[in-house]
């Protein structure tokens, strides 16, 4: 379950990613030399056609990006260590992620996270509910800059409880209110904006298993009824806001959708239950998300586990069937630096070539310290060293090689 504090991200891709060296005995290998990370992942079929696609795809070596690039690929702003001007931390980098030329924007809308996900130059409400948050000042400046692409973790502090066995009578009832009241909000707020924003939750498998980097690997005895409830979740969340678009949608140029995100596609291959296999087949939604760092081993264990998706995703006709995109990425520089950039251009090229809606690098500023303790200097951070490098712009205000690379694919797409 989502742990209700700035932490609770942070938990499950340190943990993965450790644990993903620690099950091929290889601690000092690249990950990206990592072939044998997944056992039991079933044979491809033409896998040398496969890699021609990619290939084929890679951005790096597109004369011309493919239509509204600078829409589909952009990255998430929450929880950064750090700031480079006195303005208020969420609209510093909304202007950032502008400045580098994505017309995409990832934010986190959980009211009782708020605080702590955007911390700096910034005084906060309390909020009772994702109305109340989104209606702050600022985040209404936020949905007046000139995005194209928004996606907001939204998390209502009445859906803590959803993994209960017992629940009130009408809690989805108003997890479909909250929805409901978020979308209308923001079609009427948008109505007349060509924007399209998406709602959606943190890391999914995580979220079933009850708390980031639980492997399951001795699944609970009522993991059956635990999916059951997520599907229940997940459908009144859809509810909510498939039906503010029914109301308020019509004759608006924006378009507000809903997602669920999977992040441990490749326990399939393990026998593990997942929200991929055992909740998306039970539940139509609007878009599935991936949080993709399972299948960072090489390009072909992620178009793997994309095609997994899609065969057991139930997506409606907003986006159409098998509507699945990339909602986290991210390569820690300063913990892995080798190939940086021939690393991403291989990972562009198997999204692009797998039809990717969007595709969100983590992140604008980074959120993780080094080690496996975090230590407490003085904040704002401005030893880059003390970080894992999960960054498009450094401390320093200089840009990463993620962000040197995001930057000129931007530039490159609008024709600079």
């Amino acid at each position: 379950m989502y742990s209700g504090n700035s932490n609770g991200f942070r938990l499950a891709r340190r943990c993965f990613l450790r644990g993903a060296t620690a099950t091929v005995g290889l601690a000092a290998c690249p990950w990206f030399l990592i072939k044998a990370a997944h056992k039991n992942v079933p044979p491809l079929e033409n896998p040398d056609a496969i890699r021609q696609l990619i290939e084929r795809n890679r951005p790096g070596r597109m004369a011309v990006m493919p239509p509204q690039f600078c829409a589909r690929v952009g990255a998430t702003h929450v929880a950064g260590k750090y700031h480079l001007t006195s303005k208020p931390f969420l609209l510093e980098g909304a202007e950032k992620l502008l400045d580098l030329g994505t017309k995409l924007g990832k934010f986190w809308l959980i009211p009782k996270t708020i605080k702590s996900s955007y911390p700096f130059n910034s005084q906060w409400p309390e909020c009772r509910s994702l109305l109340e948050l989104v209606r702050t000042p600022y985040f209404e400046k936020l949905l007046g800059m000139p995005f194209e692409t928004l996606f907001f973790e939204a998390h209502a502090p009445i859906e803590e409880s959803w993994r209960r066995p017992s629940l009130k009578p009408d809690f989805y009832e108003n997890v479909t209110k909250e929805f409901f009241d978020l979308t209308a909000h923001l079609y009427q707020t948008l109505r007349n904006r060509q924007v399209t924003v998406v709602l959606q939750h943190w890391e999914g498998d995580w979220m079933l298993r009850g708390r980031g980097g639980e492997m399951w690997t001795q699944p609970p005895d009522d993991w059956p009824q635990l999916c059951e409830r997520m599907v229940k979740w997940l459908a009144a969340r859809q509810a909510g806001v498939s039906q503010a678009r029914a109301r308020y949608g019509s004759g608006a140029r924006c378009r507000v959708a809903h997602a669920t995100e999977v992040n441990r596609v490749t326990d399939i291959w393990k026998n593990i239950p997942t929200v991929t296999q055992h909740v998306l087949p039970k539940v139509e939604l609007d878009l599935i998300s991936y949080s993709s760092y399972d299948g960072l081993s090489d390009p072909l264990t992620m178009w793997q586990c994309i095609q997994e998706i899609k065969k057991f995703a139930r997506t409606g006709p907003l986006f159409g069937p098998k509507a699945v995109c990339i909602g986290e990425i991210g390569i820690p520089e300063n913990v892995q630096p080798n190939r940086i950039v021939e690393r991403w251009d291989e990972m562009m090229g198997v999204f692009l070539a797998s039809d990717m809606l969007y595709i969100i690098h983590w992140e604008l500023y980074c959120n993780e310290f080094k080690g496996n303790q975090n230590p407490t200097p003085k904040t704002p951070v401005t030893d880059p060293n003390l970080l894992r490098g999960f960054w498009l712009i450094k401390p320093d205000g200089s840009l990463s090689e993620s962000g040197r690379y995001f930057h000129s694919l931007w530039k490159k797409a609008r024709g600079g």
